[in-house]
């Protein structure tokens, strides 16, 4: 994908004015779509899962989420003040002006033109404001000890992810519960009307037989009765073996994330990681 030399010129100029710093300052490329890109569907879905982690302050993972639908989806350009926030939060000042000027130079009519250029300029202050990297020092070399040393030299703790279990078992138990519940409710509202009508057809005064034109009234909630009767007992056994599987399950690093998957003519959820 080719890069406008425009972007590029402001990335140099982040680097040359600013100073060298650990933050890596990285460029929008061009947009060439034209409309919207029917196999960018999962840009949506992308959105949407940054939205959940920048509302949970996980900056982060919501800069990774959002990052990856403007990708799919560049004519969304007021993702880049999305964008710009989360850099913003995560100390990533120097990325957060790169996503403003970026949105200025896609959008030059924007109705919030100034209170964004006011945003860059105070962003900029504090980025000068900021004190220079501190030089490192230089290693200074000791006598070698007379008696050897047990010590491990001192290394990089690299951090690991929290074992846990899959996460589709309890969706699948999740998905139980949903029918016992609206089984239950529905059975409970069927056998309420058959009960009625039955005891309508009692006959303490001496008639015989129940109301004809009530009896297809009946029949109907009878059936629904039924019906309700074997979805209650369809769910219950899935919730169950759901919630079995799910503690039965030995507990893995690998992490299960369930996102909305949203696209032209589909709804549903996607589901990412190892069962």
């Amino acid at each position: 994908m080719r890069i406008h030399p425009r972007f590029l010129s402001i990335a140099f100029v982040l680097s040359i004015g600013f100073g060298a710093q650990a933050e890596e300052v990285k460029p929008y490329p061009e947009c060439t779509q034209q409309t919207s890109d029917p196999v960018a569907s999962g840009a949506k879905a992308a959105f949407q899962a940054g939205e959940a982690s920048f509302n949970e302050a996980d900056y982060p993972r919501a800069i990774l989420y959002w990052e990856d639908a403007f990708r799919r989806e560049c004519t969304a350009t007021g993702m880049l003040l999305n964008l710009a926030r989360a850099y913003e939060l995560n100390n990533q000042k120097r990325q957060a002006v790169v996503a403003l000027e970026t949105y200025l130079q896609r959008e030059p009519n924007s109705g919030e033109k100034s209170q964004i250029q006011r945003r860059v300029e105070a962003l900029k202050k504090g980025i000068e404001a900021e004190p220079p990297p501190q030089p490192t020092a230089a290693p200074t070399t000791t006598a070698p000890s007379p008696t050897p040393t047990t010590q491990p030299p001192e290394q990089q703790t690299v951090s690991a992810k929290t074992p846990s279990r899959p996460i589709f078992p309890l969706v699948v138990a999740g998905v139980g519960g949903a029918l016992f519940i609206v089984g239950g409710i529905a059975y409970l509202g069927a056998s309420a009307e058959v009960n009625d009508f039955a005891s309508r057809c009692e006959d303490p005064d001496g008639r015989d037989g129940c109301p004809e034109d009530e009896i297809p009234q009946a029949n109907d909630a009878r059936k629904r009765q039924s019906s309700a009767a074997i979805v209650t007992l369809i769910g219950l056994p899935i919730m169950a073996g759901g919630l079995v599987w799910y503690f039965a399950s030995p507990k893995t690093s690998a992490k299960t994330t369930v996102v909305p998957a949203v696209g032209r003519n589909f709804l549903g959820l996607s589901v990412d990681g190892k069962f």
